[in-house]
């Protein structure tokens, strides 16, 4: 940013302030429509980007000084599904980056203000940016982790000696590469005559058929990764609760006797507790009514019980490690 160029200060109170340097006063206030989290600008000072809720607005301060803060908005985005914790600009000035409670990053274009890749964490995201020259993403989640992204530079392509024009059609042009060895390490590759075939939940999935998809590698099973991915992909779809809904004594044994037997695995945990409090609100009003169903209900319960006891009983022995360790240092 210039020296002449404004600072900006974004606010809980929706809004964001220009201030002049020189003369320390206000010279122009932006309503962003609800709390601000974040807000960056272009080096040329003339564009002004803020984050607030799950919206992303980008501002054109000269339109600003010519017809006010509501036509001054050149674009707004909606890529994110909860709140927007953070923004930042590459090295170039040509990518944006945007991080949220959706444990999402998501990275856009400045010329049409496009999604161009999306990165999901375990965490919700808290800060993003990025090396000089782009080398490397950084990126802060609540759970206290920092992960880092390297980006490969590009690797210089060798030159190739020019080679004299052969005229097409001639023996020479057909003759290329006759008499050339190939190389041990290379791949023999033949044109396959079939198709790939795709396994049955995926049919499903391409047709839309989420219920079937999601039964069916329950009935199979042969994986549980394979049903906690069909689970993410349903979450990341917004049609689990469509999925969930509507079953009755038969068809939710399965899908609970599934999250009794997982739901305390490391790698599951956060799927199957999403999975498992969506089922309890949707069979909440039947708890009572079947006894099958409430005995594996109560089943879910005790097996979370159990895994809190063991989890408290680590915290303490941790917790009396640390003690003791502090004092042989001492």
């Amino acid at each position: 940013m210039s020296d002449r160029a404004p600072l900006l200060a974004g606010s809980y109170d929706h809004t964001i302030k220009l201030w002049d340097k020189r003369s320390k006063e206000c010279v122009g206030t932006l309503d962003h429509g609800s709390p601000v989290e974040s807000v960056v600008a272009l080096a040329t000072g003339t564009l002004v980007i803020s984050a607030g809720h799950n919206k992303i607005k980008v501002w054109d301060i000269h339109r600003l000084q010519t017809s006010g803060s509501s036509s001054s908005v050149l674009a707004t985005l909606h890529n994110h599904q909860k709140t927007v914790t953070c923004l930042a600009l590459d090295s170039t000035n040509t990518r944006l980056m945007s991080g949220s409670l959706d444990h999402q990053v998501k990275m856009y274009d400045m010329v049409g203000y496009k999604v161009t890749h999306s990165i999901k964490y375990a965490a919700p995201v808290l800060c993003v940016g990025t090396t000089a020259g782009n080398s490397h993403l950084v990126v802060g989640c609540s759970d206290g982790m920092i992960n880092v992204r390297e980006h490969p530079s590009p690797q210089p392509q060798p030159t190739k000696r020019p080679i004299s024009a052969i005229v097409p059609g001639s023996n020479a042009y057909f003759a290329r590469g006759k008499n050339a060895v190939p190389h041990p390490k290379d791949i023999l590759t033949e044109p396959s005559s079939k198709k790939p075939k795709l396994p049955k939940y995926d049919l499903f999935l391409k047709r839309f058929q989420y219920r079937e998809a999601f039964d069916y590698v329950l009935k199979v099973r042969q994986n549980p990764e394979l049903v906690v991915s069909v689970l993410m992909e349903l979450l990341r779809r917004d049609t689990m609760q469509h999925v969930l809904s509507g079953r009755n004594e038969l068809t939710i044994k399965p899908i609970l006797s599934f999250l009794i037997q997982y739901v305390a695995h490391p790698r599951y945990t956060v799927t199957l507790c999403d999975v498992a409090f969506m089922l309890l609100d949707l069979y909440a009003p039947i708890i009572g009514k079947s006894p099958r169903v409430d005995k594996l209900f109560e089943k879910l319960n005790n097996r979370l019980k159990f895994e809190l006891k063991v989890q408290e009983q680590y915290l303490r022995l941790q917790g009396k490690l640390e003690c003791f360790l502090a004092v042989s240092q001492t």
